[in-house]
């Protein structure tokens, strides 16, 4: 999914990109599906020292993605625009502003680190 329709600039550095993937699925009717993205840097002060850093950049990479799906189905073409709307409406008023937190980023890479782990067979520290 390309097709950026909304960028949400936090003040703790993130950016969440809204995606547009709506489809026509039967007639007059379409699935409204919007994919909330968000990439965390993998950043060093997350960790107690420099081996666990250097151990999760081995595991993660340099950054992590946060995604979303979101749809409605059966949306007449006439209110597409307004189903995308309420949607993003919903993102904002329910997620939003945990996304928009300062301890967002540490927790989302940390997330991610542990399923990592756990994906990998290895313990947690």
């Amino acid at each position: 999914m390309d097709n950026c329709i909304r960028k949400f600039e936090l003040s703790n550095g993130l950016t969440v990109i809204v995606n547009d993937a709506t489809r026509r699925y039967y007639e007059d009717y379409h699935l409204v599906r919007l994919e909330f993205v968000c990439e965390a840097l993998v950043l060093p002060e997350y960790f107690d020292n420099e081996d666990l850093f250097s151990n999760a950049r081995a595991l993660l990479g340099e950054s992590v993605v946060y995604r979303r799906l979101v749809e409605r189905m059966g949306v007449p073409y006439g209110e597409i625009e307004a189903a995308r709307e309420g949607l993003i409406n919903g993102f904002e008023e329910s997620a939003l502003h945990y996304f928009s937190s300062g301890g967002f980023p540490r927790k989302l890479v940390l997330s991610e680190l542990s399923k990592a782990r756990g994906k990998s067979g290895l313990r947690r520290c």
